[in-house]
């Protein structure tokens, strides 16, 4: 059962969003809603160690979103691929959840044209 408050879309290869506090990760965004969002990262280390609350940067295509309070809800390893197999070394793909909290009018206002302009699909 679906528990969001709001709907989440997809911006398959165009979202990039750059978690900072700590820790300074860099990973390709799966979904994004007005709540939060979900990226992929590689990163070995489990992001919901340490003080969960942190800011993270958006970008979209040339444009990007600065200082966007969020906490960190999970962080959990995906499976891996089967053609990861014959690889020497292994690379652990993660999906990271995070929820925003406390955006400005203007933080708002730049998402929703984000979802207007760039987004493929509601989810």
């Amino acid at each position: 059962m679906e528990r969001r408050k709001y709907p989440r879309f997809v911006f398959e290869n165009k979202a990039i969003v750059a978690l900072q506090n700590g820790f300074n990760r860099i990973g390709k965004v799966k979904d994004i809603g007005l709540g939060g969002l979900s990226f992929e990262h590689i990163y070995e280390e489990d992001l919901t160690e340490g003080d969960s609350r942190k800011s993270l940067v958006l970008w979209i295509n040339d444009i990007n979103l600065p200082k966007v309070p969020c906490r960190i809800v999970y962080d959990k390893p995906l499976q891996t691929p089967p053609e990861y197999d014959l690889l020497a070394i292994r690379l652990i793909t993660k999906r990271c959840g995070v929820k925003f909290e406390s955006l400005t009018d203007q933080q708002i206002a730049q998402l929703e044209l984000f979802f207007e302009t760039y987004a493929q699909e509601e989810i």
